[in-house]
């Protein structure tokens, strides 16, 4: 798809002055500066994020006293604390988060519900409250979810049980009858970063609880040991990997690859882990993870992140590898349904959005696929898989870059039978008889809130960086910058004219290029881009990040081919 090229362009002074004040290459002061980072102090608290300096406390969230007392009345009591959260990577690792904790402090060990994708759909449920609630919960504590379930906490009251919401999604605007809500996306929640995921609520709960018990002399885990669960949702869950989740990040990825605990080392395991990048965590470890809650049950990977037994966490971690394997499959199988369901239709055209269902359709796979559409035809897409129970469609939808899903989707919302989600991902539940006018009512939406510009997606530029140029100070201020996500991506350079040297395809859809620009001369990759292969002797500009690989102490520097483009 063709890309539109977007060279930042930093302001010299803020370069220079971050620079000198900074003792920092210019290169790295203009990182910062193409990321809105232009104050002195600012900058050096993001290049030096600390556990002990850079996260805020707990008790900025207004109603964390009340949760964190609840949880201790529950302690004193020998109460039953149930835990509901949802069947992705966030709410998975969220729940292990207080698992752990609730386990390190004696509580009574927690009871568990997480909704089944296909038969339950996503958030609370009366069924799954019931349950808690008849398995002894007089507290649930919502993970991931919660944020409009007013009828269902509701119910939890009816039937004796308070509910302490921790989650990050969109608000009704209606108060909850919850005990308490930590929801920093809530207006008056008080707490001032509104980026944490599902799994860093859950954490500042812990963080919460703990300071409390300090207080009463009570026992203090060590939560540090919890950094590498609310990095696997923090990555997966892509939110803004800035202020506090750069730095639960950053230290979260160095308890992934310390870690000791059977669940995370069996996890490295069987998906080739050997180092921890935001990459391999988004790319190998959550899909693993998130493979039990696609298919089947995403229990099993709760135990896997809370069993002690290695032999255990082996089988569990075996068994989702399968299930990830089987995952691939019938995503692909999809993906080739709805490209054609396209074609038959006759292309995109003038369209501004894709929304497709099929009764043949599995409702686990199809937010990836979802993913994949937009990649390819750069569109916002809603995918349905209507073959469900009781005759009503799983739906998931994918945003383009600038428009809020979540509100195109709420101007359809009279045809639905429920919605939620956020600007870029959001979930739905509908009639198949009625998908006709959420197309209708979805691209009406979309058209309203677009311009033709919109649907050409851009490749932002940090900086022109000739190959000569590359050497230590360029890899150590691309260094200084990771963790990568959300609000803070892997820096892309510009090379122009450059030679190709050699050209071929490996692993039959990836580019290797061999490339040339003065005296310099250094191999890159393009993953997935067969089909830019070019001729050698072709000149080409090309957009490129640094990859830095180690074998046998030695370090080499290779190219990722982000795009490319034959000089005129």
């Amino acid at each position: 798809m063709r890309r539109r090229w977007r060279l930042a362009s930093a302001e010299p002074d803020v370069v220079r002055r971050l620079a000198a004040e900074l003792g920092i290459s210019p290169l790295l002061a203009t990182l910062l500066a193409n990321r809105s980072i232009t104050a002195p102090d600012t900058a050096r608290d993001f290049l030096g994020a600390r556990l002990s300096e850079h996260l805020r406390s707990p008790l900025l969230f207004r109603e964390m006293p009340a949760a964190s007392e609840r949880v201790l009345e529950a302690l004193r009591r020998g109460e039953r604390i149930g835990i509901y959260g949802d069947y992705d990577v966030d709410g998975i690792s969220g729940s292990s988060i207080l698992i752990r904790f609730f386990r390190s402090i004696g509580a009574p060990e927690p009871l568990l519900y997480i909704p089944n994708r296909v038969r339950d759909g996503y958030g609370l449920t009366e069924p799954g409250v019931r349950r808690l609630a008849e398995q002894g919960a007089k507290v649930m504590i919502t993970v991931d979810c919660g944020g409009v379930a007013h009828r269902e906490i509701a119910l939890a009251r009816q039937l004796g049980v308070d509910t302490i919401v921790c989650d990050h999604h969109q608000v009704s605007g209606t108060p909850l009858p919850a005990h308490a809500v930590l929801n920093p996306i809530e207006p008056q929640a008080g707490f001032p970063f509104q980026g944490l995921c599902g799994a860093g609520v859950a954490f500042y709960l812990a963080l919460g609880t703990r300071m409390r018990l300090r207080e009463t002399g009570g026992p203090v885990p060590d939560l540090r040991r919890s950094l590498d669960l609310v990095a696997l949702g923090t990555v997966a869950d892509l939110v803004p990997v800035v202020e506090e989740n750069r730095v639960l990040v950053k230290y979260g990825m160095r308890e992934i690859a310390a870690s000791q605990l059977p669940g995370v080392v069996a996890l490295k395991q069987v998906s080739g882990a050997n180092e921890i990048s935001t990459g391999v965590i988004g790319f190998r470890l959550a899909p693993r993870l998130n493979a039990g809650g696609r298919l089947a049950d995403a229990t099993r990977s709760v135990e896997l992140l809370t069993t002690d037994d290695p032999v255990r966490a082996g089988e569990l971690a075996a068994g989702l590898d399968e299930e990830n394997r089987a995952r691939q499959g019938i995503e692909r199988e999809i993906l080739d349904q709805a490209i054609a369901m396209i074609d038959e239709a006759g292309g995109i055209g003038e369209r501004k959005s894709i929304v497709l269902a099929s009764d043949e359709w599995h409702p686990g796979v199809i937010g990836i696929v979802c993913s994949r559409l937009v990649e390819r035809y750069y569109r916002p897409t809603i995918l349905i898989a209507t073959g469900g129970e009781r005759g009503v469609g799983r739906g998931s939808g994918r945003s383009i870059r600038g428009l809020n899903l979540y509100e195109c989707i709420k101007e359809a919302s009279e045809v639905l039978e429920g919605f939620g989600g956020h600007k870029v991902a959001a979930g739905l539940s509908i009639r198949p008889e009625r998908v006709p006018e959420l197309a209708a009512r979805f691209e009406a939406a979309v058209a309203a809130r677009t311009r033709p510009d919109d649907f050409v997606p851009v490749s932002d530029v940090d900086a022109e960086l000739p190959l000569e140029a590359i050497g230590e100070e360029a890899l150590k201020a691309v260094e200084q910058m990771e963790p990568f996500g959300p609000a803070n991506a892997e820096p892309v350079f510009l090379a122009r004219d450059v030679t190709v040297r050699s050209a071929r395809v490996v692993g039959e859809t990836h580019l290797k290029l061999y490339l040339q620009q003065g005296s310099r001369a250094m191999p890159a990759i393009g993953f997935g881009m067969a089909d830019l292969l070019v001729q050698e002797g072709t000149h080409i500009d090309v957009l490129y990040s640094l990859l830095t690989n180690e074998w046998n102490g030695a370090r080499t520097t290779e190219l990722r081919i982000r795009d490319l483009r034959p000089v005129k």
